[in-house]
């Protein structure tokens, strides 16, 4: 008789992924991650995939199953991954193609099925691994752990040597983030925090990428030339496209370094020449309302471990323009230490907030994108030579998605854009891409400048 599994609630980061699907009416891949590798050494596929089937062993998140009655979870120990199909692409656009069209084709969490997986050759003779996954069980760094761990495994096959040492507990991990859910002191604290942080510069204001227009509509349709927020959120036009724009190594190197320099993260000095476009371009206002998805994992077993811990966090920063490009990126440094302190506040229960504080209505708000930084570096993956491929959804549940990561081939930067067709044009996300870049090249290169002289420089 096989022993009755032990049942979780969703911990509250999988509710915030559970709340894009909800609210997403016809087009339910947008929670889900496909990605792939595609490496120069040679792979044997038949050692591949035994690696795959002790990864599973390895790594629990691969064995969570979901039922979406009560929205509860658990690990199937019995999980048996069958026989993984091995494709031969004969030009990159047939690859590219497949792998897209995968991509948008739904990952059915409620009906067993929590990832694919594809092992291919590419055109150049090179060899891949691909993987779509439903967000509920990995987010962007669970990802990376399983691509890097996976190879990890075939080295020690092929090899012969000994096993890399054992993944962290997503199970453990789990249980910690439901032992908070249920933390009433703890979430008093942490949202008596948040509240006193947006309470003491005001109701924040809507600033998109697209300008004003939408603000400036919404006073009109009001009548309220004093409207701060408007409606953002639409679950039927939901076409979204992926932007891809790398960025030069000699422009790269430059933000890069002063990064390094001054030990900044990507989260900090990214977002603030995405920031100083936004403002530019509504009105100059100096308050943004950024969501910022963060990592969240702090300990070393998290830091080991699939899953999804990842959760937005509202940053909203008010940057005078007579501050330095050093200074302003010192005090978005300031917020984030500040903000990381209380990160494991439930986004959704945030959002409660933000409607109560504010008296907004369901579709109602200030945060006009959400940004992430992806920490990959050359020897995220042991060791191997390796590029990193994401794939267009078509479909996505917010406005836009940006994220920015480096380029484990050239060393240089590769920002992308995943935004919502019928309310952001691609024009938009040149003017903002190009001008991110001149105020981060600038600003990197001249920290003294002030936020004036770059707004002044920028288009």
């Amino acid at each position: 008789m096989s022993k009755t599994p032990e049942i979780f609630e969703f911990s509250p980061a999988q509710e915030m992924i559970n709340f894009m699907l909800k609210y997403s009416f016809f087009h339910k891949q947008v929670i889900q991650i496909p990605a792939s590798i595609v490496v120069k050494r040679k792979i044997d596929f038949d050692i591949l995939q035994k690696a795959l089937e002790i990864e599973v062993e390895r790594n629990d998140c691969m064995r969570l199953r979901f039922i979406k009655k009560g929205l509860k979870q658990y690990f199937d120990d019995s999980v048996k991954i069958g026989k993984i199909p091995v494709m031969t692409f004969k030009t990159q656009k047939e690859q590219d193609d497949f792998l897209t069209a995968d991509a948008q084709k739904p990952v059915r969490c409620f009906k067993g099925e929590t990832y694919r997986v594809y092992f291919f050759n590419t055109p150049d003779g090179r060899n891949g691994i691909y993987i779509n996954v439903i967000h509920l069980a990995m987010d962007a760094p669970a990802v990376f752990t399983f691509f890097a761990d996976l190879l990890a495994v075939y080295e020690a096959l092929e090899s012969g040597g000994e096993m890399p040492r054992p993944l962290g507990s997503y199970k453990e991990t789990l249980k910690k983030e439901l032992e908070y859910k249920h933390n009433e002191a703890k979430l008093k604290a942490d949202k008596d925090f948040f509240v006193n942080y947006f309470l003491k510069d005001g109701e924040p204001i809507w600033n998109g990428v697209m300008g004003s227009g939408p603000l400036d509509r919404a006073r009109i349709k009001k009548k309220n030339p004093e409207l701060r927020a408007c409606g953002s959120f639409d679950p039927i036009h939901d076409k979204a496209e992926l932007v891809r724009k790398p960025l030069s190594v000699d422009d790269s190197r430059v933000i890069l370094d002063f990064m390094q320099q001054n030990r900044l993260s990507g989260e900090c000095v990214i977002q603030l020449g995405m920031r100083l476009h936004v403002s530019k371009i509504n009105h100059r206002h100096e308050d943004t309302h950024f969501l910022v998805l963060s990592n969240r994992r702090k300990t070393v077993n998290d830091k080991r471990c699939g899953g999804t811990m990842a959760s937005a966090l509202p940053w909203r920063i008010i940057l005078p323009e007579e501050l330095t490009f050093g200074e302003a990126v010192e005090k978005l440094r300031d917020l984030q230490a500040e903000i990381m302190r209380h990160n494991n506040y439930p986004f959704i229960t945030w959002l409660e907030n933000e409607r109560e504080l504010f008296n907004y209505s369901m579709v109602d708000g200030t945060s006009t994108m959400m940004f992430s930084w992806f920490p990959l570096e050359d020897d995220t993956m042991n060791g191997w030579e390796y590029e990193f491929h994401s794939y267009s959804l078509g479909r996505y549940v917010m406005p836009l998605y940006t994220y920015t990561m480096k380029d484990s081939t050239t060393g240089g930067l590769r920002f992308a854009y995943l935004h919502r067709t019928d309310q952001i044009s691609s024009a938009d996300i040149d003017s903002l891409h190009d001008n991110t870049v001149k105020a981060l090249v600038m600003g990197c290169a001249n920290p003294g400048m002030t936020l004036k002289e770059i707004l002044d420089n920028i288009d």
